[in-house]
């Protein structure tokens, strides 16, 4: 079941968060209230398993790196901010089911695209594989050289 993120479960995102901070963005509970402030999608399945969080193109996230870059490339885009899975709950579809839910949303809000990224340093080919399957197609890349990282942005057209 896919409902609205429950704050008794904020902990367990930030548990996740850290799992997988090499592939996301650190995230403590001040940076998890920010995000979900300015979040237009935040929700969550199997009681707390698994989090997508989501924004519309012209959210107010002035400081979004991603965002920023998406931005100068599309127009009226919905953006996937961060999906984590709970390690114990992997492979059983539940990203998939989420992507379904946000791509449901987006398309009734007169989203053109939908839009997120995926790491290529450190590199993240599972992620790279879902997408591709998902029916995304690749932007771009962004190197972020003082965080080590880089960045590989996908669309998928909603129109």
């Amino acid at each position: 079941m896919i409902s609205d993120i429950k704050k008794r479960h904020y902990q367990d995102f930030l548990r996740m968060n850290e799992a997988f901070v090499h592939w996301l963005s650190p995230l403590d509970e001040a940076g998890l209230s920010y995000v979900l402030e300015r979040a237009n999608y935040a929700r969550q399945i199997e009681d707390g398993r698994g989090v997508l969080i989501g924004y519309a193109h012209d959210a107010d996230y002035p400081d979004h790196w991603n965002m920023a870059w998406l931005s100068r490339h599309l127009e009226n885009f919905f953006y996937i901010d961060r999906i984590i899975i709970d390690e114990t709950a992997q492979g059983k579809g539940l990203g998939q089911k989420l992507y379904a839910d946000v791509e449901h949303y987006a398309r009734l809000r007169g989203y053109d695209w939908l839009a997120c990224e995926v790491n290529i340093l450190p590199n993240n080919p599972a992620s790279h594989a879902f997408h591709l399957r998902e029916g995304f197609e690749i932007l771009g890349e962004q190197d972020f050289p003082a965080q080590a990282k880089a960045v590989r942005y996908y669309a998928k057209a909603l129109s």
